[in-house]
């Protein structure tokens, strides 16, 4: 018992350290009378925290029970305010710096099994010869079943120069590799470039995520297009980026809207907290030269204050699809040396004043924590040149460009590997092939793989008619409905083909991707999608433009 109370005593400074930082940081009102409940609620929450921890009747991780009080606490808050212990600091350096010590690949999980999906150029998997398709068998000693698939990162992440043991699976083989972590460092900017017929000039800068080296390397993209060709539009793709630094976002702003524009306003609890932050340069483009911005859902926090300035100011048009919808800042604050917590301490607001915040957390939150729940009582807001734009709920582009939603089929095809297993097959029946393009003749056989493989799955329909046919057999009905309902299930099947042919779109480019991904370099793959990319095209179309360009500005 001594050592486990003296295990309880240790964890006692983090359950201080937490407690101070969650309610001053989330009651500080100037009521005299906080301090008094601070005082009395800190008392109790480590009174309930030790008699559980010594008395209850089993057993139980102290750490673990008092982890789960923290995040149990911060649950009733926003979905962003999270406690990070010491297993998932590396989230934090991926978010801020885009390095992480690990070998250079990307899992998942295929069939209960880990399975390489991408290899990195100039990396330790790559230099020992790991390759797409390999299927994990054990990492360290460790053998990968169900319930260890979901701590993947842990096992291949660690610091850099420490080796890590694998053991994987190769067709009929099993490979021992001995490979050292290095330090991965993800491109912020994954693809620039051109777009096709180069003789249009606009360029395009994919950017994934918003570091602290993310404004010098669309610094380095700009500069590099403007070198090579006279640049006449520019699109800034921002799909799929889920954010990161509140600084990156303002210093890109600063490359392509006029100096002294206002960009962002954060604003705290405190009356004296707002901050705005103004473009402090020269634009490396000027507004002669047409901006476009894609969003999509998963356009998240930084890439929503890029955005909404961008459209704020006038400054350019967004093309796309609705974005995520987050207002919120967040900052991270040590509590110990071995644990942080990842707060919100602001709200952030475009140049126009509007809060784009979509999750009302408010609302959802069953505990009634919040003392003012009416920051959601907006209208709408005006641009600089006074068209309207709306308050809040993700930003809504200038031009809607919709992708058609993932067929069924596709989802079924996706969850039995078929794209996977096609891909294997066909480049073992075409060896030495460098590159492919979407082809009719892909889906064709593609189509006769699936039957080869037995393919078969069960559609929405036929999951309902076999729930029909369950609450038939319990209340005995006849053979005329056994009948009908076996007619029904015969007519559903048979539609399993239409159903294929009328995805075929989706196919062929799924297999395009799923294809290429093996045989050409990240940076071929984007620049070969963008090709049949309907957002892209529309967006080269509208900068190409100059008149429809702007008139959706209001010009």
């Amino acid at each position: 018992m001594k050592n486990y109370g003296d295990k309880i005593k240790k964890t006692y400074p983090l359950i201080i350290t937490v407690l101070i930082v969650m309610f001053l940081g989330v009651s500080l009102r100037g009521d005299d009378d906080i301090y008094k409940k601070i005082n009395r609620n800190m008392e109790l929450f480590g009174q309930v925290y030790r008699e559980i921890a010594l008395n209850y009747v089993d057993d139980i991780d102290p750490d673990k029970f008092m982890t789960a009080g923290i995040e149990g606490m911060l649950s009733t808050l926003d979905p962003y305010t999270n406690y990070i212990d010491e297993n998932s600091r590396d989230q934090i350096d991926l978010i801020t710096t885009g390095k992480y010590g690990g070998i250079g690949i990307t899992v998942n999980v295929r069939d209960s099994q880990v399975v390489i999906s991408e290899v990195m150029n100039g990396y330790e998997a790559q230099k020992k010869g790991l390759r797409v398709g390999d299927v994990f068998l054990e990492i360290d000693g460790v053998k990968l079943e169900n319930d260890k698939v979901k701590n993947m990162r842990s096992f291949v992440r660690g610091p850099v120069g420490s080796d890590v043991n694998i053991k994987i699976k190769r067709d009929d083989e099993i490979l021992d590799f001995v490979l050292t972590r290095q330090e991965i460092i993800l491109k912020n900017v994954s693809y620039f470039g051109y777009l096709e017929p180069e003789s249009e000039g606009i360029g395009y800068i994919k950017l994934d995520r918003f570091t602290n080296i993310s404004e010098s390397e669309v610094e380095n993209a700009i500069k590099t297009l403007k070198s090579e060709r006279e640049l006449k539009g520019l699109v800034i793709d921002l799909r799929d980026n889920l954010g990161g630094l509140l600084d990156a976002a303002t210093g890109i702003l600063n490359k392509v809207v006029p100096k002294n524009s206002l960009l962002v306003i954060t604003k705290g609890k405190r009356e004296d907290s707002e901050k705005k932050y103004f473009s402090k340069e020269d634009p490396m483009i000027s507004e002669e030269i047409p901006l476009a911005v894609i969003i999509n859902s998963k356009s998240a926090s930084a890439s929503e204050i890029v955005a909404g300035a961008v459209q704020d100011l006038d400054r350019g048009v967004l093309v796309g699809t609705k974005s995520f919808g987050k207002g919120l800042v967040q900052q991270i604050r040590d509590l110990d040396k071995s644990a942080q917590m990842k707060i919100t301490t602001s709200r952030y607001f475009t140049p126009s004043g509007r809060w784009i915040q979509e999750k009302n957390y408010f609302k959802e939150n069953k505990f009634g924590v919040f003392i003012d729940d009416a920051k959601y009582d907006q209208t709408n807001f005006k641009t600089l040149d006074g068209r309207t734009v709306q308050a809040f709920g993700g930003i809504t582009p200038d031009v809607e460009v919709s992708v058609e939603p993932e067929s069924e089929i596709h989802f079924a095809l996706l969850s039995k590997d078929m794209y996977f297993k096609f891909a294997d097959d066909y480049l073992k029946r075409n060896p030495g092939i460098t590159t492919i393009l979407p082809e009719e003749s892909l889906f064709y056989q593609f189509r006769d793989f699936l039957t080869a493989q037995n393919f078969n799955y069960n559609s929405r329909i036929e999951k309902k008619i076999k729930e029909v046919e369950e609450m038939a057999s319990e209340k005995n009905y006849g053979a005329e409905m056994k009948d009908l309902l076996n007619k029904l299930e015969a007519e559903a099947e048979s539609g399993e083909m239409k159903e294929l042919e009328s995805a075929r779109n989706e196919i062929i480019l799924k297999i395009t991707d799923e294809i290429n991904k093996r045989i050409i370099t990240e940076e071929q793959q984007i620049r070969s999608a963008l090709t049949y990319d309907k957002q892209v095209i529309e967006t080269m179309n509208i900068l190409k433009d100059r008149s429809r360009y702007n008139s959706l500005l209001g010009k």
